[in-house]
């Protein structure tokens, strides 16, 4: 390339950069104008709330006070002497109150006779409102219109300013009696609704007139050169107009302050544009090609951390410097709770940037000598060096899950992670660094199966414990081949009838050697290798068949199974299940799918797919040992379930605890408002049977009635136990 060339190619360059920087400035530029139109928009929203209060206020404040002349009205025409003591006493009863009455005049053939109170209003008496032109026309408003007319706020003979209220008053034969007028102090009705108060707006209320010409009210009218919201305000007999304004003429907020953003953008421009300065002036590729080569072979390209390879070198020199030098350490394996549920919910984009930030945190919570590196897709394996014992080790390992804790805010996504973490010491657990990564691994596991939040350190019993997880996890491989599950029935109770009504499927596991395996043993290794899933459609086949079985004998029993969440993440799963109930012959609306509350909260769209699937075609959806878990009305508003279960736990104590019982009646009462069926589960006794009957609970199930029967013992048990209730 020439020095010609060279130039030529430095000033395409430059021009290039030259348009990036003024295209970012534009974006900038836009971003600020979007910022400050929606705060103009959230500011006028809130305005807009502050007036419909404002208009709510003052229509129910006048309301109050003309329902005055309206509760008067059969006083004033049962009243026939002079004096009117009884009207008086009824009219301090109002004037004691806080309403806005100044006073009440009433005149018959409209000429005051009577004023109260009459202290500063006795030259009141005798005037006839045909003298009065600036009333008068008011007056003949107010008896066209046969109702009461409220005035805005006119001149008083006596002085003064106010609101009047004028009703018209016909006797029982439709004659003309004369006219009540009602004086309302508008200044103290205003600052009873601090119309005048207001922090931050201030209100203007004015009377359109025909001509469109506005006259204030109340307030300023410079109100209406700040762009202002309005909305009308109905009184009686007129309509009015009330508006709003920032008090002091700007709707963006004071605090709104877009300097940051200006800022920000233009140190982004300034970033990139030196990036791009950087790359332009660069000498060095083919050593920068080198260099990313090297680093992608040793580094994790996306947290940009030492990858599983390049830690276990690192490993091994540390093993040799502690050696020698007779120090401990602590492998630390840190593995992110839930994160593929992270990546199926909110995508794998979100899941990228929230491993970036964690290995961000991890960092900031290590020393200078640690070693940090991301060994599998969520899996962090850390070296906390030269430690004094366990106890450090412990300590440091919750710091690091409580600084994870913290929400992480991602692409306006506000997530919380967890983390377990397993821990092996050197040279306590092992020697060599496969062994000693192993270790912690098994610990991790360890305290996975524990729990979010977790930290388990290896010994040697995790060891043989974790052994026999694999074996069992292959022995029920081969069981389900061999044929060693079979499906049990336990009954469900109508509470209302006292008669078998339904059923739940529970899997059991009859090992040839062990004898019975309890599910609370197979089941969360089965979750935990996705042998769930094989299990799930065993049960499912069974029922199938067993419902037949059980229609012959003369029971039409819905049948409840459990299905893991794993299973729903199948996009295709409810049609699978639907075609299979449509092959038995067993309608939809005699399957209840057993759901628990877990897996309300991940909230993934394919789930909630399936499920509403299922329930459209009739097939039941119940929340297992609710209660237990995160649930909140509004996921039970959200998902189409229509049965509750009450978990065993809550009516351990019933009807003996006071706190348990209340606990179970607050549940009974949020399905009955949410119109779901309730199933109690675990009922033991017959004071725990009554109370639920009490408490109209639908369905119970528990010992008390009957455990889990194989098919033939559970028809004898469901024949002989409705003949007893039928008699």
């Amino acid at each position: 390339m020439t020095p010609r060339q060279a130039r030529l190619r430095l000033i395409r360059d430059l021009i290039g950069l030259f348009l990036i920087t003024a295209a970012m400035l534009y974006a900038v530029a836009l971003v600020v104008a979007n910022e400050q139109s929606q705060a103009i928009e959230t500011e006028k929203r809130r305005a807009f709330e502050h007036l419909s209060s404002m208009r709510a206020s003052i229509e129910q404040r006048i309301q109050a006070n003309v329902l005055v002349m309206r509760a008067l009205k059969p006083e004033i025409l049962w009243q026939d002497t002079p004096d009117r003591e009884r009207l008086q006493n009824v009219i301090n009863e109002f004037l004691s109150s806080d309403l806005d009455i100044s006073h009440l005049a009433l005149a018959p053939d409209l000429r005051i006779s009577f004023i109260y109170p009459s202290e500063g209003n006795e030259q009141l008496i005798g005037v006839d409102y045909r003298g009065v032109s600036a009333q008068y026309h008011e007056i003949l408003r107010a008896i066209a219109s046969q109702d009461i007319l409220l005035s805005r706020p006119v001149e008083l003979l006596q002085g003064g300013r106010a609101f009047i209220a004028r009703l018209p008053i016909f006797q029982p034969d439709g004659a003309f009696w004369g006219i009540a007028s009602l004086v309302i102090n508008h200044e103290h009705l205003f600052n009873a609704v601090e119309f005048y108060d207001h922090p931050e707006y201030q209100f203007l209320l004015q009377r359109q007139e025909l001509n469109a010409t506005a006259s204030a009210i109340a307030g300023s009218v410079d109100v209406l050169k700040s762009d202002p919201m309005t909305t009308q305000l109905r009184v009686p007999g007129d309509v009015w107009q009330l508006s709003v304004a920032p008090r002091y003429g700007d709707w963006l907020p004071a605090q709104h302050d877009l300097s940051k953003i200006w800022l920000i953008g233009s140190a982004l421009t300034a970033v990139i544009v030196f990036a791009f300065a950087i790359l332009i002036f660069t000498q060095h590729r083919l050593r920068r090609a080198v260099h990313t080569i090297s680093f992608q072979a040793r580094i994790d390209p996306l947290t940009e951390l030492a990858n599983r390879h390049y830690f276990q070198q690192q490993l091994e020199r540390t093993i040799l410097h502690a050696h020698k030098h007779e120090q401990n350490f602590a492998l630390v394996m840190l593995d992110l709770d839930h994160l593929r549920d992270i990546n199926d919910a909110l995508g794998h984009d979100i899941g990228d940037r929230l491993l970036q930030h964690v290995a961000a945190r991890i960092r900031k919570e290590l020393n200078p000598g640690d070693l940090l590196a991301r060994v599998g897709g969520d899996e962090f394996a850390l070296v906390l060096s030269d430690l004094e014992g366990p106890h450090i080790a412990e300590s440091s390992a919750k710091a690091l899950i409580h600084s994870l804790m913290n929400t992480a805010d991602i692409q306006q996504n506000h997530i919380n992670i967890t983390a377990s973490v397993g821990i092996s010491m050197f040279p306590a657990d092992a020697v060599e660094a496969q062994q000693l990564i192993k270790c912690a691994e098994l610990a991790m596991y360890a305290a996975k199966s524990t729990g979010s939040l977790s930290v388990s350190f290896f010994d040697e019993e995790l060891r043989r414990s974790t052994e026999q997880h694999i074996a069992l996890h292959h022995e029920m491989i081969n069981a389900l081949d061999q044929e060693q599950f079979h499906v049990e029935y336990q009954p469900v109770i109508e509470t209302a009838t006292g008669l078998v009504k339904r059923c739940e499927a529970l899997i059991r596991w009859q090992h040839p050697e062990r004898g019975e395996i309890s599910p609370s043993e197979f089941i969360p290794i089965a979750e935990k290798t996705g042998s769930i899933i094989a299990l799930g459609e065993f049960v499912m086949a069974q029922v199938l068949k067993d419902w037949n079985v059980m229609c012959d004998a003369g029971f039409d029993f819905t049948i409840a199974i459990n299905r893991s969440p794993r299973e729903f993440n199948d996009k295709d799963v409810a049609m699978n299940w639907l075609s299979a109930l449509d092959a038995s012959g067993m309608p939809a609306d005699k399957m209840m799918i057993e759901i628990t509350e877990s897996m309300l909260m991940r909230n993934k769209e394919r789930q909630l797919f399936n499920l509403k699937r299922l329930r459209a075609a009739g097939v039941h959806l119940a929340i297992d040992d609710f209660g237990t878990g995160y649930s909140s009305l509004n996921y039970l508003r959200s998902y189409p379930i229509d049965v509750i279960k009450i978990d065993r736990g809550f009516l351990r104590d019933v009807p003996h605890s006071r706190q348990q019982t209340a606990l179970v009646e607050a549940l009974l009462r949020i399905a009955h408002t949410l119109d779901m069926d309730i199933i109690a589960e675990g009922v033991e006794t017959a004071a725990q049977a009554n109370f639920l009957k009490d408490k109209g609970c639908h369905f119970q199930q528990g010992f008390y009635y009957g455990h889990s029967m194989r098919l033939e013992t559970f028809i004898a048990f469901c024949q002989a136990h409705n003949q007893r209730i039928t008699g």
